[in-house]
């Protein structure tokens, strides 16, 4: 009886190993890859900041930035230049502000936000490498230009930071396709390094006009659906 038991056992374990092996070596969307060119969409969310650069350091103590969220929705044109290297263009909507403390002498510190409403435009190189059944990472790396589509020409308040509506930079990161049945999905972490200076120097304020420049800095977490 002990015999038998043991040989059902090893019965049912061959079996589910098996079974798990047939699992393991089905592809989903096995032609996916061969296509040159497919589109697709992306939800995102993200945390913007931004580096000041002060003239004189003594005062950079009275003035600091402070992270905000936001999030982002964009569409995916996706073009293969070869077997493990795509080229994407990733028009977005980005909604999220920008906040910025400001410590007067003996008085409550003032915080000044900034909302921005942005067309993004990234020009990515996406570096595949070898698939392994239904995964496959990749790296992210190319320019991206930005639009402030909420910016203020005029700005009265003297303590509010008057920003550039135009940014560019670069954009790189990592991710991994999941080939699912029906489409892919890819978690992705981008992190954005703005090289334009948003600051338009146009204030009377000492301690304002103490900030020499102000440099985009952002991370953005995002779904893709292709």
């Amino acid at each position: 009886m002990k015999k038998l038991n043991l040989l059902i056992l090893i019965i049912t374990i061959l079996t589910i190993q098996n079974i798990n092996s047939q699992t393991l070596k089905t592809q989903n969307l096995s032609k996916y890859d061969k296509q040159w060119y497919h589109f697709g969409f992306t939800l995102g969310l993200m945390n913007t900041n931004l580096k000041i650069d002060f003239q004189d350091y003594s005062t950079a103590n009275k003035i600091y930035p402070t992270s905000s969220p936001g999030f982002n929705v964009g569409i995916i044109c996706d073009l293969k230049l070869s077997k493990n290297i795509n080229v994407r263009l990733i028009p977005s909507l980005t909604f999220t502000q920008r906040d910025i403390f400001i410590q007067m002498t003996n008085e409550v510190p003032i915080m000044k936000s900034v909302e921005n409403s942005n067309l993004d435009v990234p020009i990515l190189f996406k570096y595949r490498s070898m698939r392994y059944q239904n995964i496959r990472p990749f790296l992210l790396f190319g320019p991206r230009f930005t639009y402030d589509m909420a910016s203020k020409k005029d700005v009265d308040d003297i303590n509010l930071f008057k920003l550039n509506n135009i940014d560019y930079g670069l954009e790189f990161g990592f991710g991994i396709d999941i080939y699912l049945p029906y489409f892919k999905l890819a978690p992705e972490i981008k992190y954005f390094y703005g090289f334009n200076n948003l600051l338009e120097a146009n204030n009377n304020d000492l301690i304002i006009s103490n900030i020499e420049a102000l440099y985009s800095r952002t991370i953005l977490f995002s779904l893709t659906f292709e």
